[in-house]
């Protein structure tokens, strides 16, 4: 039981949940760690009282909101770097997406194999984060492979999903005046603004709209392993169909590394392709999607 947790631990949890969410609250404490009113409300006084200018009070949203000066300046690398997936890791586990899971008989199951190279920056997370759930924009300094120099955009984000790899941010780009995805872990600098968004999850039609992807084994495999393909990866039927955001049809098409174009794109690299191409072609990046 958490509750159970000596003052070093609770103190530790706290202090992963401000990190990654830039806030505390009673009732997310309630939520998280099925304390009652008074109980959480003593944990927050502990880690106030062990870190008094870690967080300030918010009456408008009744929490107690990140200061800048709990996070490390800089952008973190190395072992830093690696303290950071780290920590990520185990608020993922914390919320309830675990990373580690111990067998009775001593076996552990990972889902997180290999090291993490892009972990976004807590302080960026966090602000995205408050941001959403605000429904307020952000000013942040961006390098994009279009504009590989630190340049500065105004947007407003409504999701944070983590999609292969990277984790991103779809938010209304003011500059651009349309929706896009932004990789945290280019963006350089973040500053919560106070202005509200005026476009939103639901004005994103690319976010909102549900789109078909029909895979099936690749058909310049062998009869025996496309039958091989059916098996592991579609239920040992001819196809499979999963429905899938607009927004993100590319970024599940890459990470199950299914073929688009069957004459370039071939085994044994690719092993799955897509089988309704013309029905997504729609959703797909183009050769230089912007915002990336």
């Amino acid at each position: 039981m958490t509750d159970a947790l000596d003052l070093t631990g609770r103190l530790g949890l706290l202090n992963l949940l401000l990190e990654w969410e830039g806030r505390l609250n009673n009732g997310r404490l309630r939520a998280l760690f099925g304390l009652s009113v008074v109980r959480a409300s003593e944990w927050i006084r502990e880690f106030r009282e062990h870190s008094p200018d870690a967080v300030t009070w918010n009456s408008k949203t009744r929490s107690f909101h990140v200061n800048k000066g709990f996070y490390r300046t800089g952008r973190r690398s190395g072992k830093a770097g690696e303290a950071a997936a780290e920590s990520l890791s185990r608020y993922l586990s914390l919320v309830g997406l675990p990373r580690l899971v111990d067998g009775s008989a001593g076996a552990r199951v990972t889902w997180s194999a290999f090291p993490d190279l892009s972990s976004p920056a807590p302080r960026v997370f966090s602000a995205l984060s408050e941001a959403a759930a605000s429904r307020r924009g952000v000013r942040i300094g961006y390098r994009s492979m279009r504009e590989p120099k630190e340049h500065q955009r105004t947007i407003f984000p409504h999701n944070l999903v983590r999609a292969g790899r990277r984790w991103h941010v779809r938010a209304y780009c003011e500059d651009n005046q349309d929706f896009r995805d932004f990789a945290l872990g280019r963006i350089t600098g973040i500053d919560l603004l106070a202005e509200s968004a005026v476009m939103g999850e639901e004005e994103d039609a690319a976010w909102m709209a549900r789109v078909p992807v029909s895979l099936v084994a690749h058909p310049k495999l062998a009869p025996e392993q496309q039958g091989l393909i059916r098996f592991e990866y579609l239920n040992n039927t001819a196809s499979r169909t999963e429905t899938c955001r607009g927004a993100l049809v590319s970024y599940f098409i890459q990470d199950v590394r299914a073929a688009t174009d069957t004459s370039s794109q071939v085994p044994p690299e690719y092993q799955l392709a897509v089988e309704n191409i013309e029905e997504i072609k729609a959703w797909l990046f183009p050769t230089r999607p912007a915002g990336r």
